[in-house]
Parts: C-alpha cells; structure tokens; sequence
C-alpha cells in the first residue's frame, strides 16, 4: 500500500482527519510552475486605480477641506500594505496556507469573539460605535478581525472539505456537512449575534456555500443547508430592530428618515446621468451621502463617471470574476479549486450586495466594494486571498478539469497528471 493511501486511511477519525491535512499529510500535488495569470493583476490594478481616483476627487468635500492630506496619505498607505500582503500571499508556498489554515482560522475567530467582550467592559482597543463592536482602534489605524476571519474561513473549509471529498464522503451528514455547517454556525453566532455585523455573515454565507457546490455536494443536501440559513437569517432579522427598519425601507414602508440614505444614493446616480459631473464636481459626497467613502463609494461613481463608469466598473468586476472562475475550471487539485470558490463567494457577495443595495434591488447591509470602498482591514485581506488565487494560477491544466476524463477528485489530491499542462495558455489560464 502506498505511503498516500496509508495517510488516507489512518485519517478516519473526524478530529484526527482534520489535524492530518494540515499538520502531517503528504504535500500538495501541484505539479510544474508555468506562466501566471497576469490579466488577474491588470484587473486589479485598474480597480485600484478607479478607487484611489474616485476617492481623491471627493477628498475635499468629506474632510471638510481639513485633513484632506491626512485621510488621502492613509488611503495611499492602506493601499501600499495591500500590495505588499498580495505579494506576499503569492510567494508563500501553498501547503503552507492548507497546512496552518485551522491555526488561522482559530486566531481571526478568537480575535472576532474577544472583541465585543472587551467593548462591553470597555477594555481599549476596542472600538464600538452606534451599539457594535466590530474594530480594534490603534491611534489612526484600526483592525476589522471579521475581514481576518474571511480569510480563515476559506482556508479551513477549503482543507477539511478536500478531504472528505479524497475520502469519498462529501456528502455525509455526520461526517461532512454537520461538522462543516457547525464551522459556520460558529462563525456566525460571534460574528452577526455578537458583533452585529449581518453583512460579513452573507459574506461567509456565500463563501461557504460557493465551496459546497464545487467540492461536489448534492443538490437536495444543499437546499436543507439553504434553507435552514434562511430560517436563521430571517430570525436575525426579527431580532434586530435596525434589520427590521432596513428592510422596512426596503419593502417601501420605511419613514422619511429610514428611507434617506437609499433615497440620496438614487439622486446621486441619477445626477451622474450619461457621462458623469466630472472629478471634483461630486454633491452628494458633502454630507448629503451617508457613508460616502464606504457603503455608497458606487453611487458617488455613478455620480462623477455617469452611466458609463458605471458599466466600465461593472465589466471590470465581471471580467475580474471570470478569472477567478477559470482557476476553479481549469485547476486540477481540488484544495486549490476550493479556495478560488471561496475567494469567487467573497467578491461576488460583496460585489452584489453593495451594487444592489445602492440600485435598491437589495437592502442595505453596510458591505464595501471590494478594492474601491476606502479602509484598510478590507483590502488587506481581499488582496491578500486576491494573491493565492494568482499564485494558484500557476498550476492550472490546458483543459477544464470536467474535460479531462478518468481523473477523479481523489486523483487531484494524488499523483495523477492526465492532462496537465506545464504552460499556461494565451487567456492566462
């Protein structure tokens, strides 16, 4: 028998199969480096670029003409450790990041839960505002740990779902799904219970049930999963009486004052019209827009680039998603084909439910756009797992994994290279 199958099987037991993967099984089969996806970086270069810009151009009228250099120097500096965690997160071999993603998890979930503790016993750093505590205050920085926690959700499920599918037993309840959505549960008692934070819930929401779909679970096990999410989240809801105001507003029965933040975001985009006010010519972003750097960085788009920045920015994020697919058809190892879904739940959740609250087919949920929203902890993190998908792009075959016949889930996680190639492609697969 050989060394790989004596791992397997010794990896039984739940506890003891999850410490396997990450602590002592055999490396990843990743086989020869080629060419990565440059197209990735030039994507997220111009959304960089569009964020910064945006942001210069309305730096005047949300600092009140004061601390203008201050807040635009902190962007800058946000954005410079942001490359360098996208670096970094590239260069850094893969196993590492499957071999220590329990540890990490634990970390970011430990420093989520300690927070709202030490903001009710008022222990500094922590930070709340407006009765949540969501950041650690560090002078004129601060830390989000929920961005952390993202991050480490989609290392955790991405290793201990690669195993249960090498074992054949992704869709066992005991084995599989209960274990996994217990991890979410977790995660999203600490995270939208204890720090009141839903939207980062959707967020970890789609990146959980991205991977699910791509590990290959059933489409009859996924629907109890989705709905027992639903039934959780619409209890969120009804005990959360800022949700329910929300999604008042969004129901049309909202009152002038819940009904203003959407209603000035929808004067902002329409004022934009055609080809936009100009840079430096935005209103809305001198107090009339709530949130204007964060929540509704959109509507302040729609407002200085019109209806035709809106589409550019559109197609930018669609094409930026399409890359992130393609490393999720065209990557054989399952593990790897895991976190791109997981990183693919992040953006698209974020994606969607920033543009669809301020187009109000979605209510709001305070969620930034990725990569354009200001802040730091944010883009950090969405770069930093922005860099593993690019490093795995590295590794991807010359045809779809569905393509390639005889090779199995377990096979991606062994020896096997039907039909790799060693060279990427002209689309930079």
């Amino acid at each position: 028998m050989s060394r790989r199958s004596n791992d397997v099987g010794r990896s039984e037991p739940f506890l003891h199969n999850l410490a396997k993967v990450f602590k002592v099984g055999p490396k990843l089969d990743l086989g020869r480096k080629h060419r990565p996806d440059y197209i990735l970086v030039v994507l997220i270069a111009i959304l960089s670029v569009i964020g910064l810009v945006t942001l210069f151009s309305i730096a005047p009228a949300v600092t009140a003409g004061d601390g203008m250099n201050e807040f635009m120097w902190r962007q800058g500096m946000f954005l410079v450790a942001s490359i360098l965690a996208f670096v970094i997160a590239s260069r850094i071999p893969l196993d590492f990041w499957r071999r220590f993603g329990v540890m990490i998890f634990m970390i970011a979930l430990i420093m989520c839960l300690l927070l709202p503790i030490m903001g009710w016993l008022k222990i500094p750093p922590a930070f709340c505002t407006k009765g949540a505590c969501r950041w650690y205050n560090f002078g004129s920085f601060g830390f989000q740990p929920a961005e952390f926690l993202k991050f480490g959700m989609i290392l955790l499920t991405s290793g201990f779902l690669a195993v249960r599918v090498a074992l054949g037993e992704i869709n066992s309840w005991q084995k599989t799904l209960l274990p996994a959505c217990a991890m979410l549960m977790i995660s999203l008692f600490v995270i939208v219970i204890m720090q009141k934070d839903l939207g980062t819930g959707v967020a970890l929401v789609a990146i959980f049930l991205m991977q699910l779909v791509i590990a290959g679970v059933e489409w009859s096990n996924l629907l109890w999963i989705v709905s027992c999410i639903v039934v959780l989240g619409v209890g969120s809801i009804l005990i959360a009486p800022h949700r329910l105001a929300r999604m008042s507003t969004f129901m049309g029965q909202g009152n002038d004052t819940a009904d203003y933040h959407i209603d000035q975001a929808m004067i902002a985009l329409g004022s934009g019209g055609f080809s936009g006010r100009g840079l430096g010519q935005s209103v809305q972003s001198f107090g009339y827009l709530p949130e204007a750097i964060h929540d509704s960085i959109f509507a302040i788009v729609g407002e200085i680039f019109g209806f035709i920045g809106l589409v550019v920015l559109l197609l930018i994020f669609a094409a930026l998603l399409k890359r992130i697919i393609d490393k999720i058809d065209f990557t054989e190892n399952v593990y790897l084909r895991l976190v791109a879904a997981g990183v693919f739940g992040w953006l698209a959740a974020h994606i969607i439910m920033n543009i669809g609250a301020m187009i109000q087919i979605l209510p709001l949920t305070g969620i930034t756009l990725p990569l354009v929203s200001f802040g730091g902890t944010s883009m950090l993190f969405i770069m930093a797992s922005l860099g593993l998908v690019f490093a795995i792009s590295h590794y991807t075959i010359h045809r779809k994994v569905s393509e390639v016949k005889g090779v199995s889930y377990a096979d991606s996680l062994g020896g096997r290279r039907v039909g790799r190639s060693y060279y990427a492609n002209r689309s930079g697969r």
